[in-house]
């Protein structure tokens, strides 16, 4: 009888789900920048050619730089935004048994929020 409540509190504590694991602590972030081929970093110290696509903690603020030779280099800030479905989700985990700690595990991932703007697009001026 203990391992079925063990199996099903186990199954109710899937079923609410931590957003940690369903939707994983990184994301990833596009970027797109007009020409093709400019030389792309982020404050993180990634860099590629434009387009690219980086995997990003979903926690981290940064910065994304596109540069190319005769044109204006530009900066675009990227933030985070709260996705109102995931926070549901994470709020409704809390009245399952064991939820609050799935709760905490959300906050500081993060695993409530994605990275705005997503794609990134930069055009630049000569």
């Amino acid at each position: 009888m203990h391992h079925s409540k063990i199996i099903m509190l186990a199954a109710l504590v899937a079923l609410a789900g931590c957003q940690t694991a369903k939707r994983g602590s990184t994301e990833v972030v596009k970027i797109f920048a007009t020409p093709k081929a400019a030389k792309i970093t982020t404050s993180l110290g990634h860099t590629c050619k434009s387009p690219c696509e980086l995997k990003i903690k979903r926690r981290e603020k940064f910065t994304v730089t596109a540069s190319l030779a005769g044109y204006k280099t530009q900066t675009v800030d990227v933030g985070l935004k709260r996705n109102k479905s995931s926070s549901r989700k994470t709020a409704a985990s809390i009245v399952v048994p064991g939820g609050s700690a799935l709760v905490g595990i959300d906050l500081l991932n993060k695993a409530n929020f994605d990275h705005d703007p997503n794609p990134v697009r930069i055009t630049l001026r000569r």
